[in-house]
């Protein structure tokens, strides 16, 4: 199941938006502005209900002290004060309009001028009676009450988001630690540890988990390592072998023009395999400096003869070379680097030219080939993906190998549609 943050905008910014310290902080800060709201309006909710019940038993209670003096002395005049008063249906006139319009057992709120009264209504055996009771008072002081506590509650917010960006700060420093730990890792370290560093910490257990990864990804490098010069060394005896026997043929058929011409793709054969395993055990290696490499390869002359190989082997297509490069453009890196990565662009281009001619063009560091044809979109964008293949029987490790020494050297490699045509673009790193 996958968890999602909750759904709370802050000032306008959605929290999913927001790094791990500011929704933290941002939680805590919603979560208690929504509390001190609720504090808030329930305070002044309570307050209000509280001053009509008291006020309501206030009236009632006047009034019904009011009856008895009646009882007494039906001639008593009704109380008239600075806050209270009653009046009585004969004295309608005297009686403010919008209190003469209530009706029979209502009670309520009228505003009269700039003083606000609370109005109760009796029908009794003396007539009807009214009984007003003025709240302007209590009303500002509620307006104060409701100030402070708007003001209070806007003290507390702010430092609340000053306490809680505090202290999300803090709960977060480890998780960036781990992170800046786990960014600091060596690809080419081994048997690294880094539990050690958190021990104690609410972390541990993730560092423990990364350790073990670690340890697992130590013996999976380890046995890849053994498998790859082991490989490498077997592979290499037996194509010895094989590059000893055609030279020794090549000397018992000299003369035989037919005969030389077999040996020498033989010969060539050999040597592209050993090129292909020496590749693969470079990339293998994961080398830490790109420019590492001692050995120097001359564009100028290695690619005219990457062109002619390929060729031969494809003698019912037309490639075509154009070399622009003057001065020579030296490259840090072996010859069979730069002729794996231009042999598989050029093959690419040849098996998709549609029985059209291939240009080649070879412009101081930079090299393109262009064959026929197009290249759907969605093809584009996996084309250097391994196992990924634009036609039938194809195995998809051409061109992924040749970005993979690409990215190795420092290298770009890029494939396009143009109209009509598709251009296959790669730009060396010159020596300096």
């Amino acid at each position: 199941m996958k968890l999602r943050w909750p759904d709370i905008t802050i000032a306008g910014i959605h929290l999913a938006h927001m790094n791990l310290r500011q929704r933290i902080a941002g939680t805590i800060l919603a979560l208690v502005t929504a509390a001190g709201l609720i504090l808030v309006i329930a305070t002044l909710l309570a307050n209000r209900h509280l001053e009509q019940d008291v006020t309501y038993d206030l009236l009632s209670e006047e009034l019904s002290h009011f009856q008895q003096r009646l009882h007494q002395d039906p001639g008593i005049e009704p109380v008239h004060s600075a806050q209270l008063n009653i009046y009585r249906s004969r004295d309608l006139s005297e009686l403010p309009t919008p209190i003469a319009r209530y009706a029979p057992g209502r009670y309520g709120p009228v505003r009269i001028n700039s003083r606000y009264l609370r109005v109760l209504v009796r029908d009794t055996e003396f007539g009807r009676l009214y009984i007003t009771y003025d709240i302007t008072t209590q009303l500002n002081y509620q307006r104060i009450v409701a100030l402070i506590l708007s003001i209070g509650l806007i003290i507390t917010l702010v430092l609340t988001a000053w306490l809680a960006y505090t202290l999300s700060g803090r709960l977060v420093d480890p998780i960036k630690q781990l992170a800046s730990r786990l960014n600091d890792i060596d690809p080419g370290e081994r048997h690294l540890r880094i539990s050690q560093d958190f021990y104690g910490n609410e972390l541990e257990p993730i560092a423990s988990s990364v350790d073990t990864f670690l340890e697992r990804l130590d013996g999976f490098v380890e046995r890849e390592q053994s498998f790859t010069a082991t490989a490498s060394h077997e592979l290499r005896t037996p194509l010895a072998v094989i590059q000893g026997a055609v030279e020794l043929l090549k000397d018992q058929h000299e003369g035989r023009p037919h005969s030389q011409k077999a040996l020498s793709r033989i010969q060539r054969a050999v040597r592209e395999m050993a090129d292909f395993t020496d590749a693969l055990l470079l990339l293998s290696r994961e080398e830490r400096e790109v420019g590492s490499s001692k050995a120097l390869c001359e564009l100028n002359n290695l690619i005219p003869r990457i062109v002619d190989d390929q060729q031969i082997t494809s003698a019912q297509q037309i490639l075509q070379l154009q070399v622009t490069t003057d001065p020579p453009v030296r490259v840090a890196a072996p010859d069979s680097m730069v002729t794996m990565v231009v042999s598989n662009v050029i093959r690419n281009a040849l098996q998709h030219s549609e029985g059209q001619p291939v240009q080649c063009v070879l412009k101081g560091s930079e090299f393109s080939v262009t064959n026929h044809g197009q290249i759907e979109a969605q093809q584009l964008e996996h084309i250097f993906k391994r196992g990924y293949t634009t036609r039938n029987g194809g195995h998809g490790m051409g061109l992924y190998l040749a970005k993979r020494i690409c990215d190795r050297y420092g290298w770009t490699i890029n494939v396009t549609n143009q109209p009509d045509r598709v251009d296959a673009h790669i730009s060396f790193m010159p020596h300096a």
